[in-house]
C-alpha cells in the first residue's frame, strides 16, 4: 500500500509501513481491512492506513 508516504493518510500519524522502511513486507499485509476503510482513502494510490485508525474503526463498528 505504499507510494512512498510514512504517514497515515486519515490522521497524519506514522503508519510503520514496512514496505517504505525497506522491508520486504508490511503489517498491513497480514490483515483484512474493511473496504468502506480504504474508501475513505481519496487518493489514487492508497498509502498505509496507521494500526490506530484500522483498530478506532473496528472498535466503532463493534
Amino acid at each position: 500500500m505504499s507510494n512512498g508516504e510514512e504517514s497515515c493518510p486519515l490522521c497524519g500519524g506514522e503508519n510503520h509501513c514496512g514496505v517504505e522502511k525497506g522491508e520486504k513486507g508490511c503489517w498491513c499485509m497480514t490483515v483484512r481491512f474493511p473496504e468502506k476503510l480504504l474508501d475513505a482513502v481519496q487518493t489514487e494510490q492508497r498509502t498505509c492506513i496507521c494500526p490506530i485508525c484500522l483498530d478506532t474503526y473496528r472498535k466503532e463498528q463493534g
